[in-house]
C-alpha cells in the first residue's frame, strides 16, 4: 500500500517535468520538515532534514507506522488529529513528540493538510522553544510560590505585630494603675519613664477615674520613678494641671532627693506643685483636705 502511494505520488509529479525539478530541490534543501503521509499511518516522502533531526534515515522513517515513533503520551492526540484529517479537516498547529534514534524524544509542531487520501505536512522541531517556555513556567511557578511564601510570612508578622501590640497595651494597661484609697481620693502611682504615649494613656485613664470617683484629691507616687528628665517633668506637670482643671487637688509624693536635685539643675518651676518626700505623708495630706472639705 505504502510502494503504491508512493509510486501514485512520482507518477503525479512526472507530469510537469519542469515544475517537478523545481519543487524536488525546494524539497530537498528545506530546512523545515516536509513530507507526505498515508490515512493509514505511513510517511510516503520526507525531506532530507528528517534524518538530521532525527537521526533515523528516510527508508527507516517509512518503514514503522509513524505512531511508533510517537511518544506515548502523545500518541492518542495524534490519532485524533489523523481522525480529523481523515474527515476533511486542516491542522495549523499540531504538537507531539517524536522519538530520536538516541532514544532522546524532540517536540515536532505540524501543519497538515487533507488531499486526495494523503497528508501533505510542514513541520518544525520546537525542541528548544518548549524547553525555553518550560522553564519560563518553571521560574513563573517558583516566583508565585515564593509570593505565596511571602504573603504567608507578611500575615504572620502582622499577626505577631498585632499580638506585640495587644501585649504592649496590656502592659502599658498594667503599668497605669489607679487606686481609690479612699472616699474622694485617688492614688496613680508612677513607675519608669514617661513617654508621650504612656502619659496620653495615664492622662486618659486618669481624667476618667476623677470624673467617675468625684475625687477631690489625687496623688501622683513618683516613688517608682528612678531618674527625671525635661520630657518627664513636662508630662507630670500635664497630669497636675489637668486633675486641677476638673476640680481635683493633685499632690506629688516620692520625689527622690537625686530627682530633686535634677529638677532644680533642669530649671523646673515647681512652685505650682504640692509636693510631698513619701507616699505616707501625701497620703495623710490628702485625708486631711478631704476631712476639712467635709466639714
Amino acid at each position: 500500500m505504502v510502494e503504491e502511494k508512493r509510486h501514485e505520488v512520482a507518477a503525479e509529479s512526472q507530469k510537469n517535468e519542469p515544475r517537478q525539478d523545481t519543487y524536488r530541490l525546494l524539497f530537498e534543501l528545506a530546512a523545515d520538515l516536509l513530507g507526505i503521509a498515508t490515512m493509514e499511518g505511513y510517511f510516503v516522502e520526507l525531506s532530507p532534514s528528517w534524518e538530521g533531526r532525527l537521526g533515523y534515515t528516510r527508508d527507516e522513517l517509512r518503514m514503522h507506522p509513524f505512531l511508533s515513533f510517537v511518544h506515548p503520551d502523545d500518541q492518542a492526540p495524534t490519532l485524533g488529529e489523523v481522525s480529523r484529517m481523515a474527515q476533511g479537516a486542516v491542522v495549523l498547529t499540531f504538537k507531539n513528540r517524536y522519538r530520536c534514534k538516541d532514544g532522546a524524544y524532540r517536540w515536532i509542531e505540524w501543519t497538515s493538510v487533507p488531499k486526495d487520501g494523503l497528508i501533505y505536512f510542514v513541520a518544525r522541531d520546537i525542541t528548544e522553544q518548549q524547553q525555553l517556555e518550560e522553564e519560563l513556567r518553571a521560574s513563573r511557578r517558583e516566583v508565585e510560590a515564593r509570593y505565596r511564601e511571602l504573603e504567608q510570612e507578611m500575615a504572620e508578622r502582622r499577626q505577631a505585630e498585632a499580638a506585640l501590640y495587644a501585649q504592649n497595651e496590656a502592659v502599658r494597661a498594667l503599668s497605669t494603675p489607679i487606686l481609690q484609697v479612699a472616699e474622694g481620693v485617688l492614688l496613680l502611682p508612677v513607675i519608669g519613664q514617661i513617654d508621650a504615649g504612656r502619659a496620653g494613656m495615664m492622662m486618659s485613664k486618669l481624667l476618667d477615674a476623677i470624673v467617675h470617683a468625684q475625687a477631690r484629691v489625687t496623688i501622683l507616687d513618683l516613688t517608682g520613678v528612678a531618674e527625671i528628665d525635661t520630657n518627664t517633668a513636662s508630662h507630670v506637670f500635664s497630669l497636675v494641671h489637668a486633675a486641677r482643671l476638673l476640680g481635683s487637688d493633685c499632690l506629688v509624693s516620692g520625689i527622690r532627693p537625686a530627682i530633686a536635685s535634677t529638677m532644680v539643675d533642669l530649671g523646673i518651676d515647681t512652685t505650682n506643685l504640692r509636693t510631698f518626700g513619701t507616699l505616707a505623708a501625701a497620703l495623710s495630706h490628702a485625708l486631711g483636705l478631704r476631712a476639712h472639705r467635709q466639714k
